[in-house]
C-alpha cells in the first residue's frame, strides 16, 4: 500500500515536460518540472499583456496569462501570438487551473485601492479553446489563493475566511471556515488537502471538507503555499518570518527555521533540499530533513515570487522586487543568471515545453529559453 502511495506522490510532484497546468506546476505544489534549461538563459520573446502577478499556466503550446486589468489572454507559443482573450472586468492575481477542456480562475475584485469593480468575485471556468465562458461561480470577497484540482474538486481560498470546494461544473460540494482570511493556496499529496490561513494553522482536510487536523504555527499563513514531499512532509512559510516541516500524517511539526521577514513566497522541494524566497530580500535553501541552512542568496529587494526548477539541471528561476529574474544553481546558491525588467516582479514562473515564462508588473510577458552556443564555438 505504501509503495502505491509513493508511486502517486510521485506523479503529483513533478509537472509534465510539456505542461504547467496550476500554480507551482502540480497539486503537491512542488515547483519541480521535467522540462530542461540551461543555466543560462535566453530572451526568446516578450508581448505586452498588462501587469502580470499571476502565474501563467501552458498545455499543449498553449500559455495562458491572466492580467491585473482583468482580461485572460490564451498565446499559442510556437506562433509567438495571441490565440484569443477574454475581458473578465476585475483583477485577477491568482493562478488559474487547466482541467481537460476548461481554464478555470478566480477574481480579486478591490486589488486596486479604493475601487470595486463588479462588486463581487467570481470563479469562472472558461472554454480553453475559444475563451467562451462556461460557468461561473459568486464569492462575496475576494479571492488570492490559486485553485488547485483534488480529484474532481477546484479548492480554493477566500479572504471572507473559507475554503471552497466547486466540482468542475461549477457547483459548490463543500466549504470550511477557518478563523483569518485564506490567502494561501491549497495543496493535494492524492488523499488530503492541506492549506493555510490568517489565523496561524495549517489546515487538513479530507475530500469531503472534514477536519483530519490542524496545527498552530508562530504567526498567520498569508500567501505561503504548503509544499509537499513524497516522503510525507509539508514545508510551509508564516508572515512572522519562520519556515515550518510538518508531518502529512498528523500535523506534528519535525522542525521549525526562524528568518527575520515574512516569508510570502511557496517553498520548493527537490531532492534533499527546501528553497524559499524572503521579505529580507534573500533566497534560502535549507536540508528538508532537519531544517540546517546549505546555502544563502542575496538579492536587492524582497522575493515574493515562488522558485521554480528543472528536476534534471536543478537551477532555480524567480523573480525579485528588484525588478529582475534569477537563475540560481541549487547546489550551492551561485548565480547562474539574470535578467533585468522594468518593474518589480512578483509573479512566479511556469516551467513547460524547455521554456521558462513569466509575467512582470511592467505589463510584460518573457518567454526564456536556453541559451545555445554560437555555431562558431567548437
Amino acid at each position: 500500500m505504501s509503495c502505491n502511495h509513493n508511486i502517486q506522490h510521485s506523479s503529483l510532484a513533478v509537472s509534465e515536460k510539456n505542461s504547467w497546468r496550476m500554480f507551482r506546476g502540480n497539486p503537491m505544489r512542488t515547483g519541480v518540472s521535467s522540462s530542461h534549461l540551461t543555466e543560462k538563459l535566453a530572451l526568446q520573446w516578450i508581448i505586452e499583456l498588462g501587469p502580470i502577478i499571476a502565474s501563467p499556466v501552458f498545455e499543449s503550446s498553449i500559455l495562458y496569462v491572466p492580467t491585473i486589468t482583468g482580461r485572460v489572454f490564451a498565446l499559442n507559443t510556437y506562433l509567438k501570438k495571441i490565440k484569443w482573450h477574454s475581458t473578465i472586468g476585475t483583477p485577477l492575481v491568482s493562478s488559474p487551473l487547466l482541467y481537460d477542456d476548461l481554464l478555470i480562475a478566480a477574481t480579486f475584485d478591490t486589488w486596486v485601492k479604493g475601487s470595486s469593480f463588479l462588486g463581487k468575485n467570481l470563479v469562472f471556468a472558461l472554454n480553453k479553446n475559444t475563451g467562451e465562458k462556461e460557468w461561473n461561480f459568486e464569492i462575496t470577497c475576494d479571492v488570492f489563493s490559486s485553485l488547485c484540482l483534488a480529484n474532481n474538486l477546484v479548492v480554493l481560498g477566500s479572504v471572507d475566511t473559507y475554503v471552497y470546494a466547486l466540482d468542475l461544473r461549477g457547483n459548490l460540494r463543500w466549504r470550511f471556515k477557518t478563523d483569518g482570511d485564506v490567502w494561501s493556496s491549497p495543496s493535494f499529496n492524492g488523499t488530503d488537502i492541506f492549506v493555510g490561513s490568517d489565523d496561524g494553522f495549517l489546515y487538513c482536510l479530507d475530500l469531503d471538507g472534514n477536519l483530519q487536523w490542524k496545527t498552530k504555527l508562530n504567526g498567520k499563513v498569508r500567501s505561503s503555499s504548503p509544499c509537499l514531499s513524497s516522503d510525507n512532509l509539508i514545508f510551509l512559510g508564516t508572515y512572522n518570518g519562520g519556515m515550518y516541516c510538518l508531518n502529512q500524517h498528523n500535523g506534528s511539526i519535525q522542525w521549525h527555521r526562524h528568518v527575520s521577514k515574512p516569508v510570502l513566497s511557496s517553498p520548493a522541494v527537490f531532492q534533499d533540499k527546501v528553497l524559499f524566497g524572503c521579505s529580507d530580500s534573500k533566497l534560502y535553501c535549507l536540508y528538508s530533513n532537519d531544517g540546517s541552512k546549505l546555502w544563502e542568496f542575496q538579492t536587492e529587494d524582497k522575493i515574493w515570487s515562488s522558485a521554480v526548477l528543472t528536476e534534471n539541471e536543478g537551477v532555480l528561476f524567480f523573480g525579485s522586487l528588484d525588478t529582475h529574474i534569477y537563475g540560481v544553481d541549487s547546489k550551492n546558491g551561485k548565480q547562474s543568471w539574470k535578467f533585468p525588467t522594468m518593474n518589480i516582479v512578483d509573479s512566479s514562473g511556469c516551467l513547460a515545453g524547455n521554456s521558462l515564462f513569466i509575467g512582470g508588473r511592467d505589463g510584460l510577458l518573457y518567454a526564456f529559453g536556453s541559451q545555445k552556443d554560437p555555431s562558431y564555438i567548437g
